[in-house]
């Protein structure tokens, strides 16, 4: 079965994907909904309850407009299974969150819109552990719209949250975490109709930031 393959979006005449590169200073993750043997048939509809080990092999449905060269490792987004199905709702949620180092082991099916591909962890990132990347300050522009209507801040005891949604057809979340009274945008996500994509991040706020954020240390 072909390694480099595309999914389609849910419009038969759009031939738009999001195309997935690796990059070693990058850690750009896709989503995906993750199971194994123990998982399925279980509860969460077969969705794997613990996060994943490396070294250890997982089944992956991927489910959005994607061109991926399969050849080569790639990073997909891990969450506990009532945040991968209700979205991201709570400090839980956001402690659950895993970005994995992935590579292919077997192609299962490919169809037009789905694909379903058993893999082996090599790596594992948490939001929370000894961020390499390259810290940042102060280069959002999206927070001269915090005040719009679409978008919402949530706050809880670590972290904040920071959610756009324009009528549903594209948005951004920013995980921010609080730490020795400092903030950071430790992850962010930006889907549309053609993207559902992770990123490790490491910038801090200014306190005007903070201060606009409603964030409290």
């Amino acid at each position: 079965m072909q390694d480099i393959i595309t999914l389609h979006c849910g419009i038969d005449s759009c031939n738009t994907h999001y195309e997935y590169t690796h990059k070693e200073e990058n850690i750009v993750a896709i989503c995906a909904q993750w199971r194994n043997e123990e998982s399925k048939g279980g509860d969460w509809t077969g969705l794997l309850p613990e996060q994943p080990k490396i070294g250890e092999t997982y089944e992956l449905l991927i489910y959005f407009a994607l061109k991926i060269d399969l050849t080569k490792n790639f990073w997909v987004i891990y969450f506990e299974p009532y945040t991968e199905l209700e979205g991201l709702e709570s400090e839980q949620g956001i402690n659950s969150m895993l970005f994995c180092l992935c590579q292919k082991k077997r192609i299962i099916d490919v169809g037009k819109h789905m694909a379903r591909i058993d893999v082996e962890v090599v790596d594992v990132k948490k939001i929370t552990d000894d961020n390499t990347v390259k810290a940042d300050i102060n280069k959002r522009t999206e927070f001269k719209e915090i005040n719009s209507p679409s978008v919402s801040v949530e706050h809880f005891e670590h972290f904040s949250m920071i959610s756009a949604n324009y009528q549903s057809d594209f948005g951004w979340t920013y995980i921010i975490e609080k730490k020795n009274g400092k903030s950071s945008i430790v992850a962010e996500n930006h889907w549309d109709f053609h993207t559902q994509i992770w990123e490790l991040t490491n910038e801090m706020l200014t306190r005007e930031e903070e201060e606009k954020l409603g964030i409290q240390h």
